[in-house]
């Protein structure tokens, strides 16, 4: 959950010494959600709405892209952490402006970090977290989506190059990232695409991951991509030979342990196919696999028009301990193979 800092989007901020009445409220809001009702009167409230036992609260993230305002968030962070961790130190804290840009102090231990742009940005920073410090210090990505096709005027109008819904190539980048999401998993706890929900007829900003009307839902294809890396993860990070940087095919590897099932998640950014050859160092491989496929043009996209332009396809793939898989243009594919 998120609390006020202080800051408004309008650029006004509390003055330091004046925040007291918003922390106490941060802290009303917190116990609302896990205070004990026969204790605590926020608490009761939430009891007396029909939900007595507190709910599960892991995360409270403090402010919001307080980037815009990170000359104040200096004395603002710290004026709620440590009020809030004196009352819940059970808690981890989340902060909003760009990573150690300013240097805050406590030292925060999670940071929230947005990212709308192009889809060329996306597959230009695959490789964004490789080269992050290991210092303890661990990162939510949480709200990333390629917007526009114009880096000049990324929340422009379709005119300028605003996606009004995701395309293949938008889907492809962002998947694309996220495989270096997932190969920094060690740093990179959770991610979410935003914004989740859109009207279609009267919306205050595209694209969005799931489209609907008075009758119909429309997913877009890059909820297909969030469907895909979502639903085929496994629990081990399995280390490759790593995509080229600047490269336009990227992959990541993992594995669940309990079943032994490898998932390969590879996205091809461009509209040209890609010969991949799989070398997997098991002494046992399955000879078959199952494959699930997102593909289309540069410009397919899920609309009210075209509701599935593109969905995943399943099927079944030869494997082994080396087989080869060609890529088609701008996909996103998964092969599931079991080994041990």
């Amino acid at each position: 959950m998120a609390v006020w800092s202080g800051y408004s989007l309008d650029g006004e901020s509390i003055p330091d010494g004046e925040l007291e009445p918003y922390v106490q409220q941060a802290i009303d809001q917190i116990n609302f959600v896990i205070g004990d009702a026969a204790t605590n009167p926020q608490a009761a409230i939430r009891a007396a709405m029909g939900h007595p036992e507190p709910f599960e609260l892991n995360y409270v993230e403090v402010g919001n892209e307080d980037f815009f305002a990170s000359s104040t968030y200096t004395y603002r962070w710290p004026t709620f952490v440590d009020a809030l961790k004196a009352e819940f130190p059970q808690l981890n804290y989340i902060a909003t402006t760009y990573p150690f840009n300013p240097v805050i102090y406590p030292t925060p231990l999670q940071y929230d970090v947005h990212v709308y742009q192009t889809p060329e940005w996306f597959v230009e920073n695959a490789f964004y977290y490789d080269s992050f410090e290991r210092n303890g210090t661990r990162y939510f990505e949480g709200e990333y989506a390629a917007t526009s096709t114009n880096e000049s005027d990324l929340y422009g109008s379709s005119e300028y190059g605003r996606l009004l819904y995701p395309t293949m190539q938008s889907s492809t980048a962002e998947a694309a990232f996220m495989t270096g999401l997932e190969r920094n998993s060690d740093i990179v706890f959770a991610a979410s695409y935003a914004p989740l929900l859109q009207l279609v007829n009267s919306s205050q900003w595209t694209p969005d991951l799931v489209n609907f009307d008075a009758g119909t839902v429309y997913p877009s294809t890059s909820y297909y991509v969030q469907k895909l890396f979502s639903t085929n993860l496994g629990d081990e990070y399995l280390p490759s030979t790593l995509p080229t940087y600047n490269g336009t095919v990227y992959w990541t590897v993992s594995r669940a342990s309990s079943t032994g099932d490898i998932y390969i998640k590879i996205a091809n950014t461009v509209g040209t196919d890609a010969a991949l050859t799989f070398e997997l160092p098991f002494a046992t491989v399955a000879s078959e696999g199952t494959l699930q496929v997102l593909q289309g043009s540069e410009t397919t996209s899920n609309t009210p028009e075209t509701p599935y332009a593109a969905v995943p396809v399943d099927s079944t793939i030869a494997t082994g301990e080396t087989f080869d898989y060609t890529a088609p243009g701008y996909s996103v594919s998964v092969i599931t193979v079991r080994a041990s």
